[in-house]
């Protein structure tokens, strides 16, 4: 790290080192959310024929069960795009931000 002689130098150290514990947050997101998906996917499916087989119920129940896996599956795979898409979009600004003050430090 460069000795911090100014103002902008100081400002501009806290953007970059903001920038670096997002991408540091998102991968510790990302790797929770892997975790969370490999294992919630089998326990829920798990749970869901264990209540059918159980229960011996009729057809609908295991429909519904069966519905129920597919909707959180398919909300969270629309949650996680969702969050990929705003964080994208976080960082390229914040990126813009870093470069527009660079040049403007250097001229």
């Amino acid at each position: 790290m460069k000795r911090i002689k100014t103002l902008q130098d100081l400002e501009y150290e806290k953007m970059r080192l903001r920038l670096l514990r997002l991408e540091q947050e998102k991968s510790i997101r990302q790797d929770w959310n892997a975790l969370m998906l490999s294992t919630a996917g089998p326990m829920l499916l798990r749970q869901t024929i264990d209540k059918v087989v159980g229960e011996k119920t009729h057809s609908s129940d295991w429909f519904t069960g069966l519905l129920q896996v597919a909707t959180a599956a398919v909300g969270e795979k629309l949650g996680t795009l969702t969050g990929q898409k705003i964080e994208t979009t976080l960082n390229s600004l914040l990126r813009l931000a870093l470069e527009a003050r660079r040049n403007k430090r250097k001229t």
